[in-house]
């Protein structure tokens, strides 16, 4: 003998539990904001009136899921003292990534205070994707990161 109840659960509607489906047509990208380096063709020099300098590579890294195009925003900055943070540089632009790309820009680091030897310097960097609909708009800013901050020496102009 079967209960009515029984009947009632084998008849009645049945939902069924899925899993979230993330819309496909976008890509995940990351972006990794690397060191600064001296930049190796030109470790430093200066022009006559002009402060002492050294050309520094502000590099960074996006990686895709898939092949996608990437706006970033980059900003440069450099410490002086333990407060006081100026911009250098900044840069923005899309690029086309197939799994991953580097981006390296390059900016003139001068001696701030004509005295000090080791300048502090550190980038951010923000990126967002490209949306696949018909009207080819951005995305919200999807990733960001900040690099740590390299000492740079300038030297002193005697070679």
């Amino acid at each position: 003998m079967v209960s009515t109840v029984s009947l009632g659960l084998l008849a009645g509607p049945i939902a069924m539990a899925t899993p979230a489906v993330a819309d496909s047509k976008s890509a995940d990208c990351t972006v990794k904001a690397l060191k600064p380096k001296v930049h190796d063709k030109d470790k430093g020099g200066y022009k006559k009136g002009e402060r002492k300098f050294v050309k520094v590579e502000f590099e960074f890294k996006i990686r895709c899921d898939k092949d996608t195009k990437v706006h970033f925003q980059q900003k440069m900055f450099q410490k002086d003292g333990k407060w006081k943070v100026d911009q250098i540089g900044k840069d923005h632009g899309n690029v086309w990534v197939h799994k991953h790309e580097s981006v390296v820009n390059i900016v003139k680091v001068y001696d701030k205070d004509r005295h000090d030897k080791y300048e502090k310097v550190f980038h951010y960097v923000k990126i967002r994707v490209e949306k696949k609909d018909r009207y080819g708009k951005w995305a919200k800013w999807s990733d960001f990161d900040k690099s740590p901050v390299a000492t740079i020496y300038i030297p002193n102009g005697r070679y």
